[in-house]
C-alpha cells in the first residue's frame, strides 16, 4: 500500500479549512493578533511527562502501601503541575504581536524583518519568538511595553521574500508545561536581483555621443551645492560642509559630465544573455548610474520609469527589476 504524501497529494476539502485555521499555514493575520485561548495549544515538555511520570509512580505505590504521607506529597507536587499549566497559559493570553518593517536586500544575502510584542498590562517572561526557518529569539516582554524581535531570513532568490509563520511559545515558569501559538502575516520584504560582478561600461547617455561611462563619480561636472533632500545618495552629500557646521548640502552636476541621463532598456540587451544575467546587469548599472550621480531611466516590457535619481527612485528601479516576469 503507498503511503500518504502530503507534499504531492492535497488535502480534502473538508480538511483544508481547519489545517489552516489550526496551523496558520495562509497568511491570514492582518493588523495586530491578540493570543487568546482558542490560539494557545499546551502540551508538557519532555520533563513535564518525565514529572507527570514520577507522580503516578508515587500516587501507585501511595496506594499499594497505603503511605499517608505518599499521598499528600502527590497530591501537592500535582498542585504544582496544575499551578505550572496555569501560569505557562498566562504568560502567552492577551500576549499582542504585530508586524513591523520588512527589509531589502540583493539575491543571495539576508533579509532584515521585525514584529513587535505588546505585553498589555503585565509582564512577560522567557517569550521564544521563532520565524519560519527555524532561527529564536528569547525576550521578556515589560508591562504596559513594546518590545522588538528581529529576523534575518536568508534571500535565496529574486523578488518578494515573506516572513512567513511565526511561532509564539513559552515553558515559563518551570518548564513542565510548553505552551505555543502562531500568527501568520502577509509581510514581505524585496530581493533584488544579485549585481554582475563584472558588468561592461554604462550605455552612451542620451544627450551626449562621447562614449561611455565607467560609473566613476568624477567624470562628472561639479555645478554647486544645494540644500539636502531627503533620499539624496549619501555620496553626494557635501561632507567637508556639515563637518564645519554650516548645514546639510547636496553636491549638483551638470548633466553627468555632459553625458545626459542613461536609459537602461532590457530589450537593448545581447540576446544571448539569459534573462537572469540581464536583470543582474541592470541592476549593476543602477548602482554604478547612483555611484556617477547620473539620472537613469528604465525600460521594460509595459513599464517605463522616467529618467531621475535618489533613494526612492533607485528603490523603485531595483524593485521593478527584482520582480520582472517577462522573458
Amino acid at each position: 500500500m503507498q503511503a500518504f504524501d502530503a507534499t504531492k497529494t492535497p488535502p480534502p476539502r473538508w480538511f483544508s479549512p481547519w489545517h489552516s485555521r489550526v496551523f496558520r499555514t495562509t497568511p491570514a493575520d492582518v493588523g495586530s493578533v491578540a493570543l487568546a485561548h482558542s490560539r494557545i495549544y499546551i502540551l508538557p515538555t519532555r520533563r513535564g511527562v518525565a514529572f507527570i511520570g514520577t507522580l503516578l509512580v508515587m500516587l501507585v505505590t501511595s496506594i499499594n502501601y497505603a503511605l499517608a504521607l505518599g499521598f499528600v506529597a502527590t497530591f501537592v507536587l500535582s498542585g504544582v503541575l496544575g499551578a505550572a499549566l496555569l501560569n505557562t497559559f498566562r504568560n502567552l493570553t492577551g500576549l499582542a504581536i504585530r508586524p513591523g518593517s520588512a527589509g531589502e536586500t540583493f539575491a543571495g544575502g539576508r533579509l532584515p524583518f521585525s514584529v513587535s510584542l505588546a505585553g498589555s498590562g503585565r509582564t512577560r517572561a522567557a517569550i521564544f519568538v521563532t520565524a519560519r526557518d527555524g532561527t529564536t529569539r528569547v525576550v521578556d516582554v515589560e508591562a504596559d511595553s513594546t518590545t522588538i524581535v528581529t529576523f534575518e531570513l536568508d534571500a535565496t532568490e529574486r523578488g518578494r521574500v515573506p516572513l512567513g509563520r511565526v511561532t509564539i511559545s513559552s515553558d515559563f515558569p518551570l518548564g513542565l508545561w510548553r505552551g505555543w501559538a502562531y500568527a501568520h502575516f502577509p509581510a514581505t520584504g524585496i530581493a533584488y536581483a544579485t549585481p554582475e560582478p563584472a558588468a561592461p561600461p554604462l550605455p552612451a547617455g542620451t544627450s551626449g555621443t562621447e562614449g561611455a561611462s565607467r560609473g566613476r563619480g568624477e567624470d562628472a561636472d561639479l555645478a554647486g551645492l544645494r540644500d539636502y533632500q531627503r533620499g539624496d545618495p549619501l555620496q553626494r552629500v557635501a561632507w567637508k560642509a556639515v563637518a564645519r557646521g554650516a548645514g546639510w548640502f547636496t553636491k549638483a552636476f551638470d548633466g553627468g559630465g555632459g553625458k545626459g541621463p542613461v536609459v537602461l532598456d532590457l530589450a537593448a540587451l545581447p540576446a544571448t544573455l539569459t534573462l537572469e544575467q540581464k536583470l543582474s546587469r541592470l541592476t549593476a548599472w543602477v548602482l554604478a548610474c547612483e555611484h556617477a550621480a547620473r539620472p537613469y531611466a528604465l525600460v521594460m516590457p509595459a513599464l517605463r520609469i522616467a529618467s531621475s535619481q535618489g533613494r526612492e527612485h533607485r528603490r523603485a528601479v531595483l524593485t521593478a527589476i527584482a520582480l520582472f516576469e517577462g522573458r
